[in-house]
């Protein structure tokens, strides 16, 4: 970088394909930035399936390019070399962020496309450099000695981009940012309403749910599951031995705007995982907008999500199914859940906005110093 405030930016990122995802970019360019996105020309939601195909736009200050790309998934995706060399040339960004894993083709590409023009490059990681086995984190510790700085989900990732690229410049910022609505909506309902989030597969603790649902069979509650995946068949084998299934609702893989439209109907979202992946790093963006939403929060002591809550959720050991239970017990309480949640949502308004999120972005940018 350079002594003078980042002006133009290029933004690279398979992940901005979904325009409920652009709200940092809008608080990007309205901070007085210009900001150019480059995603791919088609892509295929891998939540949905559904195949996506962009095009040129410029809307609310964001001017955006579809790229042609090859490969179908985010870690061995790679852009059109012509036209993204195309792109860096005629927009001389001040500055290029990369929002893929830095063992990701991708990444690797960007960076050198961008060095190549003498233009700085930052990217931002859910996992940092601790994925992969031997070859990505090689490949992951090349493409970071090439960066300026870099942005990371969490301490996790922050602390092995430390390690595997030591003097480069780390800050610990959320990928998105969050709608905060000025007044959340909540609909009335008896019972406390619980959602899980994410994709069903093991590891992510449906099961120590369930159990935990099961020692609270004289409690009044209901259920809603938004995800799909392998484990769903045995999950709902284990829902019916535990006489659980009348009370669970099965909502399948839903729709950014879905999603949005559930949070009214709920009380808690719990984020039962019991290990900490790249996978369970990304449920940090449900916690923020359960916390933005005020819907109160229970999550395992994994990932991102005690980072996240703070002191206004409720985090439990993971695989713990008796104090996952006593947890639920507690935010049945509206004594308790009501102040957790509304000191959730002007936490996430403080730190989580996109707002928050675009000034704590361009104040890393602006920190960076061009090498001796």
């Amino acid at each position: 970088m350079t002594e003078s405030p980042v002006r133009r930016v290029l933004i690279v990122s398979h992940a901005y394909v979904d325009p409920a995802n652009h709200g940092k970019l809008r608080a990007l360019a309205a901070r007085g930035l210009e900001v150019t996105l480059a995603v791919p020309q088609r892509w295929r939601d891998p939540a949905l399936g559904a195949r996506v195909e962009t095009s040129w736009e410029r809307q609310n200050g964001v001017e955006t390019f579809p790229i042609p790309v090859r490969g179908t998934s985010p870690l061995r995706m790679r852009y059109a070399n012509r036209a993204l060399a195309a792109l860096l040339r005629s927009k001389r960004p001040d500055l290029v962020h990369i929002e893929e894993e830095p063992r990701s083709a991708a990444a690797r590409q960007v960076t050198r496309a961008a060095l190549a023009l003498g233009i700085p490059a930052t990217l931002f990681t859910w996992e940092g450099s601790q994925a992969g086995g031997p070859l990505g984190r090689w490949r992951g510790r090349r493409t970071l000695r090439a960066l300026r700085g870099a942005l990371a989900a969490g301490e996790g990732a922050a602390a092995a981009l430390r390690r595997d690229a030591p003097g480069l410049a780390v800050a610990v910022v959320p990928q998105f940012g969050v709608h905060v609505p000025a007044s959340p909506a909540h609909r009335q309902h008896r019972g406390l309403a619980i959602a899980c989030m994410g994709r069903l597969v093991r590891g992510k603790g449906l099961d120590t749910l369930l159990q935990a649902l099961a020692s609270n069979r004289s409690e009044r509650w209901r259920l809603t599951i938004v995800g799909e995946g392998p484990a769903r068949e045995s999950l709902e084998r284990l829902a019916l031995e535990l006489r659980l299934a009348p009370r669970i609702r099965w909502a399948g893989a839903l729709p950014a705007g879905h999603v949005t439209g559930l949070w009214p109907e709920l009380d808690v979202l719990v984020l039962p995982a019991e290990q900490s992946t790249a996978r369970t790093e990304r449920s940090g963006d449900l916690v923020l907008e359960a916390m933005a939403n005020e819907v109160a929060v229970i999550g395992t002591a994994t990932g991102v999500i005690p980072e996240l809550v703070g002191e206004t959720g409720l985090v439990v050991p993971a695989g713990d199914w008796s104090r996952l239970a006593e947890a639920l017990r507690r935010v049945a309480d509206d004594g308790i859940r009501r102040p957790l949640a509304q000191q959730a949502r002007q936490r996430a308004m403080r730190l989580y906005s996109s707002d928050a999120v675009a000034e704590r972005t361009i104040t890393f940018w602006n920190s960076l110093k061009a090498p001796p």
